[in-house]
């Protein structure tokens, strides 16, 4: 839209995309990207900020990157304590633009963020009473951070007092919650349909084809998963838990202690221990982190390295990657703690 989006945003005080035009649309991470891409269809295609290689908590902009923001109809992000380098950017773009914080989405399943090191004893969390049931997540999780939460202050109460560099009390994976995903989806919708109504019923037929999807691949993961739900594992980074609770997967503990801080000696003999102690199958690294560190905690034993990428850093952005990125994962997971 460029000049014609500037010269209406000077007359008015909220945006709106110039008749027969698409909105411009950009967003923050590649997994978020593949949803928004997924919506928009043969509309447009929105601009992503952020590659999969970098680690959003710590990405600068090119100016590039900063002009498209400045020049977007709609922003889509997950929020400050994930994307932080967006945060006065977004402050400071004024009323020229929507913003979506899919944080504030309602009906987002939201996570407590867990302590770094190991995690209490007990049973794996599974969501399968209310499949079982007949019901899916989006006929009861009309709460904002919904009744789980309840459950999960478990996580808070063993975390050493902190809740090491998260800067959140909750974790912003969100998008890796099928659950989640499908909220995301249907807001993106409704932003679209506001800013674009002449394309809504497109936009809303998109939603629900992903939603459908997105369905397909849950139903499809949980089955594949369910031979390994009761193996332990320890990831690099508490990337996760969003994935573990939505199959019901059994992780003991993380090696670093938030994105940016590595544990000391007495957190790196706790997870040696679990090893032994939880019968830990796997431990999972990311491509984004050095693996040395972890490769230390399992050294002479038997415990088997996998991977594992919450951003998809080496698949193509578009709106293929959110379901890529989810069976890949579901496929690290069997392969590091089936039995072969």
């Amino acid at each position: 839209m460029g000049a014609a989006r500037a010269l209406l945003c000077a007359f008015a005080l909220f945006c709106v995309p110039a008749a027969g035009a698409s909105p411009e649309v950009v967003v923050s991470i590649k997994p978020i990207h593949a949803l928004v891409a997924g919506v928009m269809g043969e509309t447009g295609e929105p601009r992503l900020i952020v590659p999969g290689v970098a680690s959003p908590h710590t990405y600068q902009m090119r100016p590039s990157e900063a002009a498209a923001l400045h020049a977007a109809d709609l922003v889509v992000w997950v929020d400050e304590t994930l994307e932080s380098f967006l945060a006065d950017p977004i402050a400071n773009l004024g009323s020229g633009a929507e913003i979506l914080a899919l944080h504030q989405v309602p009906g987002m399943r939201l996570l407590r963020n867990r302590s770094g090191g190991t995690w209490p004893a007990g049973a794996p969390h599974h969501h399968d009473d209310e499949h079982a049931a007949g019901r899916h997540d989006d006929e009861h999780a009309a709460g904002h951070h919904d009744d789980e939460h309840a459950a999960d202050r478990h996580d808070d109460e063993h975390a050493d007092g902190h809740h090491d560099d998260h800067h959140g009390e909750f974790d912003m994976h969100i998008w890796l919650d099928p659950h989640n995903a499908r909220r995301i989806v249907d807001a993106v919708a409704e932003s679209l349909a506001r800013l674009d109504p002449g394309h809504a019923a497109t936009y809303r037929r998109n939603a629900a084809a992903m939603r459908a999807r997105i369905t397909s691949l849950e139903e499809s993961l949980r089955a594949r998963l369910a031979p390994v739900r009761s193996r332990a594992f320890i990831v690099f980074h508490d990337a996760y838990q969003y994935f573990e609770r939505s199959f019901g997967l059994h992780a003991v503990g993380a090696v670093a202690l938030g994105h940016a801080r590595l544990p000391g000696a007495k957190r790196l003999s706790s997870l040696r221990r679990a090893l032994v102690e939880r019968d830990v199958r796997c431990l999972f690294v990311e491509p984004q982190f050095e693996p040395r560190l972890a490769l230390g905690v399992v050294a002479s034993t038997e415990v088997r390295i996998g991977t594992l990428d919450p951003l998809g850093a080496d698949l193509a952005a578009g709106p293929e990657a959110w379901f890529e990125l989810l069976r890949r994962m579901g496929d690290s997971f069997v392969e590091c703690l089936g039995d072969a």
